[in-house]
């Protein structure tokens, strides 16, 4: 260290103001607390006078959160970044620019507001000691060079502006919740919107300056802004947020509707009954009346098994029974002639009757001549016998087509 002091003999203005007019390069260390697991370490850095980067808070990767935040770094550029700083010699943020997974220009933006915020915080310590080490050089320096002067009249304005902004948001602590009704349609900007989405009714607000990376001044004078607009309101911690006095309203209501649920009468389920309905039945089903029926005979019910299969397959009918189909017969291909009819045919056997002779050689009578004609070598009246057809030609036509019909199956 080859310039020491404490900030209540020189202000860091005045020692600001010595670094840049002499020109130095290094890193200008600042301390505060008493003991070590409570203090605070700052640093801001110099090359050739001007300011090139500084955090008030050296634990912390101040710079990369707020590009991280800004949603504009993936996560395996981050990993990569990640990896060579811990490798050494370079940090997060320069491994980023570097590797071209940020924009020089969002970088050096992100690196100028981180500057000017943590000056601002540096400048609210009420005591403390600081140290410039020449040796000392910057693994995130990204290529700034802001004149001490501009960047002390920011935090300077910063400063004075608090006040108003701490009578709107107290603290670090206090915590923001949503209102449940507004009086009138909001309009955010993106910048507000991303801070909406963050507001829980539980977070406090230095978590709210964690999640986004962005200062602390920066995130107050946001929300203190949608305070002021009635987006949202600092819950106080004898008031429930928005979620508890949402859930106090309804329940307001559970008296009505258990009221009507209780006035409601109740009806028990009716035991199942199995009869049997005849069709046209009202409140049983064509299934329902045939499981009924089976039951009554004591036939098994389809898939379930009746006594005395347990173990074995049971056997479903896949398609019901239905009768075969009837196919008419078939007419022959080339059907016989009908040959002519010859008239009077039983007249000429009659007449031809008493001609014939018995067995043993005599006459016939005509009793006898009746008995023969009923033999089968007898001639016979269809008619008489209850057959189709008289014409022995027609039954002859009628034999040779069902002889045909056969062939053709």
């Amino acid at each position: 260290m080859n310039l020491e002091g404490s900030l209540d003999a020189f202000g860091l203005p005045d020692v600001f103001s010595l670094l840049s007019s002499t020109g130095k390069t290094g890193g200008l260390m600042l301390r505060r607390g008493p003991s070590a697991p409570d203090a605070v370490s700052g640093v801001v850095w110099f090359r050739e006078g001007r300011i090139a980067g500084a955090s008030s808070d050296r634990d912390r990767a101040s710079l990369v959160r707020r590009v991280v935040g800004s949603g504009a770094v993936d996560d395996t550029s981050l990993r990569q970044a990640v990896a060579r700083a811990v490798s050494g010699g370079v940090g997060v943020a320069r491994a980023l620019l570097e590797a071209g997974a940020v924009e020089p220009e969002l970088m050096r933006q992100a690196a100028t507001d981180q500057v000017v915020d943590a000056v601002f915080d540096l400048l609210r310590w009420p005591d403390g000691d600081f140290g410039f080490d020449l040796a000392a050089q910057d693994v995130d320096d990204v290529g700034i060079a802001l004149d001490h002067q501009r960047v002390l009249l920011e935090a300077q304005a910063r400063a004075q502006a608090w006040t108003q902004l701490e009578v709107l948001v107290p603290g670090l602590d206090s915590v923001l919740s949503v209102p449940v009704v507004l009086h009138h349609d909001p309009e955010v900007t993106r910048d507000e919107w991303a801070l909406l989405a963050l507001v829980d009714g539980r977070r406090r607000l230095r978590d709210l300056v964690e999640l986004t990376g962005c200062g602390e001044f920066a995130v107050t004078t946001t929300l203190a802004q949608l305070v002021q607009r009635g987006l949202l309101h600092v819950r106080d911690a004898a008031q429930p947020d928005h979620v508890t006095v949402v859930e106090r309203r309804m329940a307001m209501l559970a008296s009505v509707e258990s009221t009507d649920e209780a006035e409601a009468p109740t009806v028990a389920p009716e035991p199942e009954q199995h009869h049997v309905a005849g069709p046209g039945s009202l409140g049983m089903s064509a299934a329902a009346a045939l499981a009924a029926a089976r039951a009554a005979q004591g036939l098994p019910q389809p898939g379930v098994p009746g006594p005395g299969t347990v173990g074995r397959p049971v056997r479903r009918e896949v398609v019901p029974p239905r009768p075969e189909p009837f196919l008419p017969g078939r007419r022959p291909d080339h059907p016989e002639p009908a040959e002519p009819v010859a008239p009077a045919m039983h007249q000429t056997v009659a007449h031809s009757a008493p001609l014939r002779t018995s067995p043993g050689g005599g006459a016939m009578t005509e009793g006898a001549t009746a008995r023969a004609l009923m033999e089968p070598t007898a001639l016979t009246d269809p008619v008489a016998e209850g057959a189709i057809e008289r014409d022995p030609a027609v039954n002859r036509s009628l034999l040779l087509r069902l002889i045909a019909g056969v062939r053709g199956l």
